[in-house]
């Protein structure tokens, strides 16, 4: 296997032109919607494991929205169809958000030697199984950002437009500490956790996640949980081969 590939319908806003694209947000609001997405991950990625993923912002007031309820998906795929954002929230995710994790030493068929999901449905999916995952396997579960690095190349003399668009070039780097206890061995347990967040230059969302690193690298019992809970999610079976299926719009490539 080379790569785990879960696409929704929709490619990506910044590859090619679309009727999906959304519409480029003036300079102003990309700066606001950058620097939001930035705020509320520096303050609310330390109770993931208790909340679950912010996602968006209340228009009014600019606070978080918790979500309404853990994460409930356990045993259907619903989640695969579109992710309505009510309209008093503004979203800080892209709907074509991409996240990906490539393990340091490859793992045993059937894992892949790149995980990657795309599509907002199955980053939330992810994210939320992630979770789970590790709540079922540890206890006291704790997040502390230990820094964090914007990267906005400095704009080159040219013409107006050429000016905006390297401008609209913005990522973060955040380093994390992930900290918890063993429920059956009582062991303490801690991963430094290095990503890379990429903001759409067209509507200033999170576009992409990269996971550069986990050190140290997870234990095959949390790969293991994870192909199981996505097994159920979408209704397949992680086996050897070269086999492709798709559930509601999202791939797997075996």
């Amino acid at each position: 296997l080379s790569d785990l590939g879960v696409r929704s319908r929709r490619p990506p806003d910044s590859i090619e032109p679309s009727k999906n694209v959304p519409p480029e947000v003036p300079d102003s609001e990309w700066e606001i919607r950058t620097g939001r997405a930035i705020y509320v991950l520096q303050e609310t990625l330390p109770d993931f494991f208790r909340t679950g993923l912010i996602t968006s912002v209340d228009k009014a007031t600019g606070a978080p929205r918790i979500p309404p309820s853990t994460f409930t998906h356990s045993a259907n795929i619903t989640f695969l169809e579109n992710h309505v954002v009510d309209k008093d929230e503004e979203p800080l995710y892209s709907s074509n958000v991409c996240l990906s994790y490539t393990p340091p030493v490859e793992l045993p068929a059937p894992f892949p030697k790149t995980f990657q999901v795309e599509g907002l449905q199955m980053y939330l999916a992810t994210c939320g199984l992630t979770r789970r995952t590790m709540n079922a396997l540890y206890s006291d579960l704790v997040i502390r950002n230990v820094k964090l690095i914007t990267n906005t190349p400095t704009p080159a003399r040219s013409s107006g437009s050429q000016k905006r668009r390297i401008s609209r070039e913005k990522s973060i780097l955040l380093r994390s500490i992930v900290t918890g206890t063993a429920r059956v061995s009582g062991k303490k347990g801690e991963w430094e956790i290095e990503s890379i967040y990429t903001f759409s230059p067209t509507t200033g969302l999170i576009l992409k996640h990269i996971v550069n690193s986990i050190h140290p690298a997870p234990h095959q019992a949390v790969y293991d949980s994870l192909r199981l809970s996505f097994g159920k999610v979408l209704g397949l079976e992680w086996g050897v081969g070269n086999s492709s299926t798709t559930v509601n719009g999202a791939a797997y490539d075996g």
